[in-house]
């Protein structure tokens, strides 16, 4: 830490073990929004729901849960300046690619990199307890990864490194006090 105190900025990405239950999930909410839509209004005014789509929304609901059971979630923090400098130099954009234009490094290369020296802890999100993962086992599970998992922790650590570092200000926060 430094004489100011100051610490680097942390993120956390949520990574949802078992995306198996992600179809299933959207078939029971599309099974849940169809029997929403031919409930009748007669059937409504007796009732708001009836038991064939309370059944459902519960469906959606256990699936949701056991998800969140799945879901582990890992903490990333900002490197140092130089270090950081350091990994941006070690992965120079591609001339023939504008994403890597884009970002001022070699997309396909710079996380692999980046995100091992990143990560400081892990816990799963239902029960908090800490889960036995670091930079160290990065590579193994990364290469279980869909893209678009990859991309989300790519993007987390390219905010925390790049992103702004004034005081957040939450407009509803703000509202709700003055209330």
């Amino acid at each position: 830490m430094s004489k100011l105190g100051t610490t680097r900025p942390t993120t956390v990405v949520n990574v949802v073990t078992n995306l198996d239950l992600l179809a299933e999930h959207q078939a029971a909410l599309e099974e849940l929004e169809r029997l929403n839509r031919v409930q009748s209004a007669s059937d409504r005014l007796n009732s708001a729901y009836s038991k064939e789509i309370r059944e459902q929304a519960q469906k959606v609901q256990d699936l949701e849960a056991q998800m969140n059971e799945s879901t582990v979630c890992v903490k990333l923090k900002a490197l140092k300046r130089a270090k950081y400098a350091e990994v941006v130099a070690n992965h120079p954009p591609r001339e023939d690619n504008d994403v890597d234009t884009a970002f001022g490094v070699n997309t396909d290369t710079f996380g692999d990199e980046l995100l091992p020296l990143s990560i400081v802890d892990a816990w799963n999100k239902a029960t908090g307890d800490k889960v036995d993962f670091t930079g160290d086992d990065w590579a193994e599970e990364a290469a279980e990864f869909t893209d678009a998992q990859y991309n989300e922790f790519t993007m987390a650590a390219l905010n925390i490194n790049r992103g702004a570092t004034a005081i957040p200000f939450s407009s509803i926060a703000s509202a709700v006090i003055r209330n």
